[in-house]
Formats: C-alpha cells, structure tokens, sequence
C-alpha cells in the first residue's frame, strides 16, 4: 500500500515489540520451521488459482544464479517480514506469514515454481528488530514476498549487509506503509498504496448512504508511518463536499489506559462519523468507550478492520461501515480464488490464521509465481531479481486471480491509487455486503464501485527511498 491499504491494511503498523528475525527457519503452520514437501512425481495437478489459468507451479528446470540465491540454488529462499512477535500486540500480521505458509505448500506439492520449491525464511521483525531482519532477508534469501512490516520506512538502514537496496533485494509485498516504503523502487506491490494518491471513493459512497453522517473526524497512533496515512484521509474528504472535517486527534501507539477522553473529545467535536488509523484492538476499545458514552454515530473504517476482534466487540460495533478492496470471506461462494485461499490455508497450515491481509499477502505470492514463470520463460530458465521485477511491473488490471478488485501493480512510484472499492456493514454480529448490490447498477467491476473521480491527487512529490542505480 504505496498505500492500498490494502494500505492498509498497512494500518495494523502500531506498538512495540522485541526479538530478533528468526533466521532462515522454514515456516510451518506452527512456526516451528517445518518445511512443505513436494509431491513425488512434482505433478502439477491443481495449477489454477480462481481465473489465473495454470500451471502456476509445478516440475521444471528453472535454476538461479548462485550470487542471488540467498542458502542455495536448490530452492527458492524466500523472506517473509513480519511482526508477529511483537511484544505489546503478539500476533501482528501473523495472517500474513500464514498465507505464505499455505501458498508455499500448496505450490510445493505440485513440484514448486519450475521445479524449484518454495522455503519461506522468517523475517520477524518483532516491530523494532527491522536491521536484524533485513540482515537475514540479504543474506539467505533470493526475494521478499507477501509479507509487510509496521516500520517498513527501517529497512534502508544505510549499511552494508542490511540495506534493501544496497544488497539488491527485490520485494512483492502484501502491503507497505510509510512513504519511504510505498514509493521506494526494488519492489512491485500488487495492491499500490502510493504516497500522493488516494481513493476518494469510500467516502463517497459513505456519504450517500449515510447523508446524515457528514460530520467526519480522524483518529491516529501517533507514528511517522501512520501520519501519511491521516493526511491521505483528510484530503479523499476533502475531495467530498457534503462531509465536514471537523479535526484530528492523535493517541499513543503502543495504547491507552483510559480511552475515555479521547472519545469525549470525538463527540465534543460533534463527530458523526470517525475513520480510525491503527489496529483493530485500539479501535475496539476506543469505539466501546464511544458508546459507553451514548455516542451514536457510523464509524467508517479501513479494510484491516475486517477482523473477527471487531465483531468481538458485540453491540458496540454494530453498524459499523468497512471498506473493502478485497472480496469478502463471507462472499467465497462468488469468488473461487476466495475459496481456493481458504482451502489451501485449512489444507497447509495447523491453526493459521485467515483475513484480510492473508488475502493480500496471496495476491503477492500469486504474483510473484506469475512473474517467476514469465520470467523463466523470456530468460531460458534462469530466474533474476531484475527479470522478477520487470514481468510482476508489466501486469495490468491484477486481481489475484479474483481475490480483489483490479489493480495496476507497477513499477513503484508511477502508480496510482485504485478508486475500485466496496463497504460492508456489521450486521447482527456478521459482516455483510452493505454497497453496492452485487449485479445492481453501481456494480461497476466484479462486485465493486470504480468511478473514473474515484482519486484524490495529492500534491508534493513522494518520499520514497530510491536507489538510481536500480532499473525498477
């Protein structure tokens, strides 16, 4: 998420944490560094995934040039960043590396990506270890893919051995976060969440449906990551006549004791409806305390809070409005690639996690296996970072094979925002599709809203953080 949120999902960047990267322990469902297997014959018996036609995976001769192959040119090693460690909220994006985890083994198990299989290296960055986790990613690992880290914008370190760009990582991520990250070249992300653009959409559709909720506030952990976020919002609202700004107000990241002021001074505000930029236990929280105090209002929230922790919160979330570029759980009898997602991730990982941002970090995977392949086929079976990045850069109207709306994944820092989206509502303690009517008239791409208005521009040029010496 430049800033899809899928951004967003970028969002869930908050608190603090310990512990360095694990290393390059191969990931299992358990974390514990069990290693997928390859099915004997490496037969490619399921190679479809929703529309993207197979064979995704499967036996080949595809090899890599020994300076670019991280542990070896046996197997493709590759890093997965996480936070899933992270000491003030354990389990941060762990739905993410679980979504590696699936697809690794569901790849595997028809041979790998041209006969190479997949071992996942554990990038856990436990929210502050950034430098550890980024020595581990150039020394063991071919690429990055599907993962996403809350202090992304740490990964340029400046120093041999553990700058992206210095020791020539590439990355597919499942999103990014800061600007530096987003708009930084090395990387193609298959949802953009760039820096100077913006859905606007959202807010538009919020605003028809819900016309008397035009009082609007915004509510954000106070981290440099999270502030570009913000101000992206401010501006898609600006672009909405109808809805008033009424102001911003910023909290602690790691969390509140006593969410009560800060809801006293939402509603003091005369908010009727607030956009929250953070993870979902924060929101939680802030939003019990809102009703504890007779708030009424509609909340509008991001795809990363299409978390089962929010419908934990019972009466308090009912109503709520989610965004969503990413085709619903609930919808999987639609959608096959949701079905396949959640049928791979039961099948290969014991107790994963699923959600939003696993739908994103498998988008990434699919991607990459697509470029791999594109890649192995122009390079007579050589695979390389560059080659990777150019074919997964070159992809136009990418939907993960039917996991999200289209999107035009690269190169990083020409891309734009997508205006595609879709609001679901918390209803009788489920989230349901609330706009617009699958097949009604706003249904304008596979079940969401894309108007051609449908981005804000913001203006300044982006922060990435760009090596000129990188061809993408």
């Amino acid at each position: 998420m430049k800033r899809s949120v899928l951004v967003l999902i970028a969002a869930t960047a908050m608190l603090a944490g310990a512990c360095g990267a694990s290393g390059s322990d191969s990931a299992g469902g358990d974390g514990e560094g069990t290693t997928t297997t390859v099915a004997e014959g490496g037969a490619a018996t399921e190679a479809a995934f929703g529309d993207l036609d197979g064979p995704l995976c499967g036996a080949g001769d595809f090899s890599i040039t020994a300076d670019e192959a991280g542990l070896g040119t046996d197997k493709l090693y590759i890093g997965v960043p996480n936070d899933r460690t992270a000491e003030v909220r354990p389990g941060l994006n762990k739905v993410m590396y679980d979504a590696s985890v699936a697809f690794a083994g569901w790849c595997n198990s028809q041979g790998g990506i041209g006969g190479l299989p997949i071992e996942v290296v554990d990038l856990d960055a436990a929210l502050f270890n950034v430098e550890a986790a980024m020595t581990t990613a150039c020394n063991d690992t071919f690429a990055m893919v599907g993962g996403g880290l809350a202090q992304d914008a740490l990964q340029f370190s400046g120093k041999e051995g553990s700058d992206f760009h210095k020791c020539g990582m590439i990355d597919i991520p499942g999103f990014a976060v800061s600007a530096e990250k987003a708009d930084s070249n090395g990387q193609v992300e298959p949802i953009p969440n760039p820096g100077n653009s913006v859905s606007n959409t959202w807010f538009r559709d919020f605003n028809t449906l819900y016309p008397d909720n035009d009082q609007w506030s915004v509510i954000w952990g106070e981290l440099p990551s999270l502030e570009l976020t913000k101000t992206k919002y401010q501006a898609a609202v600006a672009d909405v006549p109808a809805l008033t700004d009424v102001g911003a107000q910023t909290y602690p990241p790691a969390g509140v004791t006593d969410w009560t002021p800060y809801a006293q001074r939402m509603i003091g505000d005369g908010a009727s409806t607030f956009t929250f930029v953070g993870e979902v236990g924060n929101l939680v929280n802030f939003l019990t305390s809102a009703r504890q105090q007779n708030w009424e209002g509609t909340p509008l929230l991001e795809t990363n809070m299409y978390d089962s922790k929010l419908l934990a919160a019972g009466e308090a979330a009912e109503g709520t409005v989610i965004r969503m570029q990413l085709h619903p759980l609930e919808e999987a009898d639609e959608w096959p690639a949701i079905q396949k997602y959640l049928d791979i991730n039961a099948e290969y990982v014991d107790g994963g996690e699923v959600g939003a941002l696993g739908i994103q970090s498998t988008s990434a995977w699919l991607l990459f296996a697509t470029a791999a392949n594109a890649c192995g086929e122009k390079n007579d079976g050589v695979l390389e970072r560059t080659c990777i990045l150019e074919q997964a850069a070159a992809v136009k109207d990418w939907t993960g094979g039917g996991l999200h709306a289209p999107q035009d994944p690269g190169p990083a820092g020409e891309t734009e925002a997508s205006p595609c989206s879709m609001l679901l509502v918390v209803e009788g303690g489920a989230f349901v599709r609330k706009f617009p009517e699958l097949g009604g008239k706003d249904d304008t791409t596979a079940g969401f809203h894309c108007p051609e208005d449908g981005v804000t521009i913001l203006p300044g040029e982006t922060a990435g953080v760009v090596d000129p010496d990188r061809p993408i």
